[in-house]
C-alpha cells in the first residue's frame, strides 16, 4: 500500500468517523485535528475497564500529530498493519484528537499470520458507547476519557437507578 492509498483510507475513515460523531453525540466536534498512534497491543488489562483505564492513561501521555506527520509514520509500519481503527480521544472546542489505533499482524499464531500476511490492512470508523447510551439518543464523545458530571451522573443512574 502506497502512502496515497494509505492517506485516502485514513481520510475516508476521518470522514466517517465525523459523520458518526454528528449524528450520535451532542458534543460539538471541533474540525481542528490532531492525531496520536496507537499499538492495540500498548494497553493492558483483563477486561474493558482496565483496558479503558490503561487506554486514557497511556493516551493522555502522548502528543498530538498533524495528519501528515501520523501517516509517514503509520507508512514505516503498513505492511505490518492488519486493522486500522480510528476513534475519538477527545473533543473540546479548540481541538479534536483521533486515535489511529492498530493491530499489526505480526501479533498473530504462525498458523493464522500465514493466511493474513498477504492481505491488505481493514481500516475503521468507530465510536464507544457508554453503557447508559440511549437508544437513538445522543451522548457525551468525551464520556471515557473523564466525561465530566454528565457522564457521572447517567452512570450513576444505570447502576442504582
Amino acid at each position: 500500500m502506497n502512502l496515497e492509498s494509505l492517506r485516502n483510507s485514513i481520510q475516508d475513515c476521518i470522514a466517517n468517523l465525523l459523520y458518526l460523531a454528528e449524528i450520535n453525540c451532542w458534543n460539538t466536534i471541533s474540525p481542528n485535528l490532531l492525531f496520536i498512534l496507537s499499538d492495540f497491543n500498548e494497553f493492558e488489562g483483563t477486561n474493558s475497564f482496565e483496558m479503558t483505564w490503561s487506554r486514557n492513561r497511556v493516551n493522555n501521555s502522548k502528543t498530538g500529530f498533524t495528519l501528515d506527520k501520523a501517516l509517514e509514520i503509520l507508512h514505516k509500519e503498513v505492511n505490518d498493519l492488519y486493522d486500522v481503527n480510528l476513534y475519538i480521544f477527545r473533543t473540546s472546542k479548540k481541538e479534536t484528537i483521533v486515535e489511529i489505533q492498530y493491530y499489526r499482524t505480526s501479533n498473530f499464531d504462525d498458523d493464522y499470520f500465514a493466511l493474513v500476511k498477504d492481505n491488505p490492512p481493514m481500516f475503521h470508523s468507530k465510536i464507544s458507547l457508554p453503557p447508559y447510551a440511549p437508544k437513538g439518543g445522543k451522548f457525551d464523545i468525551n464520556w471515557e476519557s473523564g466525561g465530566g458530571i454528565d457522564h457521572l451522573w447517567k452512570s450513576l443512574l444505570q447502576r442504582y437507578g
